[in-house]
């Protein structure tokens, strides 16, 4: 892992399209639509997480000095809150994404400080992805996200 970069551009955006591009064309948009459509999320998501995070730590996760993915670690004092975590689709649901968020969340308990993360109701991965790595349920505003929390104390987490 290594601190992103400005000519890490083209690679979030990659990325970013990767994870939003089939749910745009599923709703009917067209190809030049959804390009649009792309660019503007991206860019509005990118301005929004450097506005409300200045100060969080963006990084780049690097496999044989190629990305595959990123992350986004905004520490609030006791939490850290996850941000955003992605990886390139050929490197998911392969393990990695578990053991690579397990290993950083595991960093930041030997510091102290519980893992914070937001995920959408319907995303049913993330979900089960944060179960298996001992996340509960903080809270829910009714915002459409749930807030989970994997403390500090393992006796203390949830599991699957």
């Amino acid at each position: 892992m290594r601190p992103e970069r400005p000519e890490d551009e083209a690679f979030l955006r990659a990325l970013f399209k990767s994870h939003t591009e089939q749910p745009l064309k599923q709703a009917g948009l067209g190809d030049t639509q959804t390009e649009t459509m792309v660019a503007f999320q991206f860019r509005s998501q990118t301005a929004n997480n450097r506005a409300r995070f200045p100060d969080a730590v963006f990084s780049i996760i690097e496999c044989e000095g190629r990305p595959i993915g990123r992350l986004i670690e905004q520490d609030e004092g006791e939490t850290v809150y996850f941000v955003d975590f992605a990886l390139v689709p050929e490197r998911q649901a392969k393990g990695l994404g578990t053991a690579y968020i397990e290993m950083i969340a595991d960093e930041w308990a030997a510091k102290g400080r519980a893992a914070r993360v937001e995920v959408r109701y319907g995303n049913e991965h993330s979900l089960k992805l944060c179960r298996r790595l001992g996340f509960i349920l903080l809270d829910d505003r009714g915002t459409g996200f749930v807030n989970l929390i994997r403390p500090v104390d393992p006796a203390l987490r949830g599991g699957a």
